[in-house]
């Protein structure tokens, strides 16, 4: 007759077999590479010398993220879009200011990250095209070089993560061209 080990025994014994086979796994999803698609929308409230002809608008993104785990810093591609009114419409409601741009942005966490949420720091360089619209047509889009900077906050979610930022950009162009985007969006 053949002695079977205790239960108790074998209970370790799976224990530690299944520790082995897990642990490699938790360090290699630790280590890993994250990715993340975005899109926002919000206020645009124009500063400098675009407030002097233009009124708030609204701005709307879209973005790509990678994230290497257990670092502070993240790197973001953003798209984005603002319109923003001309202040004296007199002769024609429907003139407005467009801004279209394209930024690689930084992002730098502040403290731990958290399931509470977290704060963080964002600035970046980016390409930024600018023209005025009516109803007889747009006039033609001039492109110049701008710089950004802001501060924001990520709570995450169920899958996702809602995100609220604010941050100005300076297009260098002449006269330059200021405004401070305070947007809502999601991460996923």
């Amino acid at each position: 007759m053949s002695a079977r080990p205790p239960l108790s025994l074998t209970i370790v014994v799976v224990g530690c077999a299944l520790a082995a086979i897990a642990t490699p796994l938790q360090a290699r999803a630790q280590t890993a590479t994250t990715y993340t698609f975005g899109v926002s929308a919000g206020l645009a409230v124009p500063t400098g010398d675009l407030s002097n002809f233009t009124s708030s608008g609204y701005n709307i993104g879209v973005a790509v993220g990678m994230h290497q785990a257990l670092t502070p810093l993240s790197l973001k591609i953003e798209g984005s879009f603002t319109e923003l009114p001309w202040k004296d419409n007199i002769f024609n409601n429907d003139t407005k200011h467009r801004i279209f741009g394209l930024a690689l942005n930084g992002l730098f966490n502040l403290g731990t990250p958290s399931a509470n949420g977290g704060l963080y720091l964002t600035g970046g360089a980016g390409y930024y095209g600018t023209n005025d619209s009516d109803n007889g047509g747009d006039t033609n889009r001039d492109w110049n070089f701008g710089l950004n900077g802001g501060a924001g906050y990520y709570l995450p979610l169920s899958g996702f993560s809602v995100v609220f930022e604010g941050k100005y950009t300076h297009i260098f162009s002449d006269p330059s061209q200021g405004y401070f985007p305070i947007t809502v969006g999601v991460t996923f």
